[in-house]
């Protein structure tokens, strides 16, 4: 019996012993009487979007592939649009200075755009101006001219076929994405004083008319900057002592002549102002002009351009009536090649 002790003891232990419960291991925390363990989660519902506010309406332009869209802009000269003469030049040492001849009446404006909606891609847009070279350029479905065009055919045409980005209601206004004053041409000699700048499209009503929904549009748009040009500097050689060029033309044996920049003229006063102002009348569902009508004014002064791509208004000068009409169809003359 004093035998079977130990072993008994021994095999109890074996089975029962207790093992220590791994480092860092904690114990569960028990509930208080009454808990309730929560629902599982559920899935969340996808919300419908919301529905557009029937106030607002969205204006795209809307072509089919095979349906090209031309409208015609005419730009009548009112009185007082004179362009700005070049200044006299002067012939020689003491010449008498030419009288500056006449001012001539601003040309008129007779443009065709062509809009054209390919396979795929953005609108490709054709500028055929009267008598001037055709210029291309695409633009997106709400008008704003993406790429192409020189600076002046973007300006007018932004301002003839750009729309809003967003929705808009009746008292909504937004901000055309084109600038009417470009000071870049005038270098880096010219200093800006005063500047001010106005740029406003407003959706002054909604009216329907049968399937329809005319949406009138008014543009207030002002621009205008006046600074100082300084002309470029031209270097003059001056020695020591500050009298002029040596005889030889050249430099003192010590080195100490120098070159110094001298205006080659004096700074003058430059300003341009450009103003819009205008009424369109806009088809929703159709998704193109009914009718535009409006005026432009360009006028800048102390600066004559050498050449139209260094214009400083990025309109044409002078004063112009504008209208915009839809024409039936495109002038065969004036079609694209079918796009893909």
């Amino acid at each position: 019996m004093k035998r079977s002790l130990p072993g008994l003891f021994l095999s109890l232990c074996t089975l029962f012993a207790c093992k220590e419960p791994p480092r860092g291991e904690m114990e569960p925390i028990p509930r208080p009487a009454g808990y309730e363990a929560p629902a599982p989660p559920q899935a969340e519902v996808a919300r419908p979007p919301e529905a557009p506010d029937p106030s607002k309406v969205l204006l795209r332009w809307k072509l089919a592939v095979d349906s090209p869209l031309a409208l015609r802009l005419e730009g009548t000269p009112e009185k007082g649009a004179d362009a700005v003469p070049p200044p006299a030049k002067k012939k020689g040492k003491g010449a008498k200075e030419n009288p500056a001849p006449e001012p001539t009446a601003s040309k008129a404006l007779n443009i065709v755009y062509v809009l054209q909606q390919p396979e795929t891609g953005d609108l490709v847009l054709r500028v055929v101006p009267s008598g001037g070279t055709p210029d291309q350029g695409t633009v997106s479905e709400r008008g704003f001219v993406l790429d192409g065009l020189d600076r002046t055919t973007h300006t007018l045409a932004g301002l003839m076929l750009e729309l809003p980005r967003d929705r808009v209601g009746t008292g909504d206004k937004w901000s055309l994405g084109t600038d009417l004053v470009d000071t870049a041409p005038l270098g880096p000699g010219f200093a800006t004083k005063k500047s001010d700048r106005r740029n406003s499209v407003k959706l002054t009503a909604l009216t329907p008319e049968g399937d329809e929904q005319v949406a009138t549009l008014e543009y207030d748009l002002h621009e205008s900057v006046s600074g100082v040009l300084s002309p470029p500097a031209s270097p003059s050689r001056i020695n020591r002592h500050g009298h002029g060029k040596s005889p030889l033309g050249k430099k003192e044996a010590d080195g100490h002549d120098k070159e110094k920049e001298k205006p080659s003229g004096t700074p003058r006063d430059v300003s341009t102002t450009v103003t819009v102002t205008g009424r369109g009348e806009f088809l929703v569902k159709a998704g193109r002009w009914r009718a535009w009508k409006g005026a432009i004014s360009a006028k800048t002064e102390g600066y004559t351009p050498k050449s139209p791509a260094s214009t400083v208004a990025q309109l044409p000068e002078g004063k112009y009536a504008l209208r915009l009409t839809p024409l039936e169809g495109v002038p065969a003359e004036l079609k694209l090649e079918a796009l893909k």
